[in-house]
């Protein structure tokens, strides 16, 4: 996939969009994905159908479908069951341990055959999933102490690499706005923006906003958080912190937007229509669901060991849209 997003001129995630239809793509940038492919008479890898029995059922429990990440997720999953002839159940944990949990409880009494599950807090490993009898595959996000699968990106390394992106644009005052509380993905995230700025940039202080989760009045912290520093590249943990930062950037002084250079997690159609550019943290999202869905059901099929903590950790591109 790579060697294709090369040749198209294109990301490796559009590449995954035209393969497997999860995002709408334009004509030619579909047109120029499919030459590609022909002319490296690339194969897809084939997901082996025939393992399930039909009749399973996959309980799937999202942190938070708000999210852009989990939004597309949910579409790559849904397409992927349908792939295998199994069905599938949602549930949304809205940010909030307790729902989660309740998540769980309802989808166990459900008998389904394996969870797929993206926790909410990092630090609170639910007395359901103690001593569960169902696989499950954690994916994007993880608990600090679990025996099970997990499947999504080395987050600490991206951010390390979307910190030096910015460092190697020019920047010398960069920030990181993220979330407060136990969110796996952005507590990486903070830990690897510091470790850029200690290697190349030792002298400097991290500027590390964290806004709670559902907090609505974010917009006055963020505003503050970019003059008071008087920053000129900034890092934002997911896309819809960029949104927001996004927001109160369209009413700041245009020396400030210009000047200040943004790096966020997943790609977005929003961002092609900006009056400035902010580069991204590729995810393989359709690449992570198709591996979690694939090692859950080889788990449920095979009954094989699976008492025991294991990463699987898929690979980022980042893509520049700074000139």
């Amino acid at each position: 996939m790579e060697t294709v997003a090369l040749k198209a001129g294109v990301s490796i995630t559009t590449v995954s969009h035209v393969i497997n239809k999860t995002r709408h793509v334009s004509r030619e940038t579909k047109d120029a994905v499919l030459r590609a492919i022909r002319d490296l008479n690339y194969q897809p890898a084939k997901m082996n159908k025939s393992s399930p029995e039909k009749g399973i059922y996959v309980g799937v429990i999202l942190a938070d479908a708000r999210e852009d990440f989990f939004i597309a997720m949910i579409k790559n999953i849904e397409s992927i069951a349908t792939d295998y002839g199994i069905a599938t159940i949602f549930c949304d944990s809205e940010g909030d341990p307790e729902k989660e949990e309740k998540n769980i409880g309802t989808l166990l009494e459900r008998k389904v055959s394996g969870l797929l599950l993206a926790p909410v807090d990092a630090d609170h490993f639910p007395k359901l999933l103690q001593n569960i009898s169902i696989p499950v595959v954690l994916i994007d996000r993880q608990y600090e102490s679990h025996n099970f699968m997990f499947v999504g990106i080395n987050n600490f390394h991206s951010s390390y690499l979307g910190t030096k992106f910015l460092i190697d644009k020019g920047c010398k005052h960069i920030g990181f706005v993220g979330y407060s509380g136990p969110v796996y993905t952005v507590r990486q995230r903070i830990l690897g923006y510091k470790a850029s700025l200690v290697e190349f940039y030792p002298a400097v202080l991290p500027k590390v906003l964290c806004l709670n989760y559902n907090r609505e009045d974010s917009f006055p912290l963020i505003k503050q958080f970019i003059l008071d520093e008087k920053l000129d590249g900034l890092v934002c943990a997911t896309s819809t912190l960029c949104y927001e930062v996004v927001e109160v950037l369209d009413t700041l002084d245009t020396g400030v937007q210009k000047n200040l250079k943004i790096i966020c997690y997943d790609d977005n159609r929003w961002l092609d229509y900006l009056k400035y550019p902010v580069s991204v943290i590729s995810q393989p999202i359709a690449e992570i669901g198709h591996t979690a869905m694939e090692n859950l059901l080889q788990f449920i099929e095979q009954a094989d060991s699976r008492e025991m903590k294991r990463e699987l950790l898929l690979d980022t591109t980042i893509i520049d849209r700074i000139k």
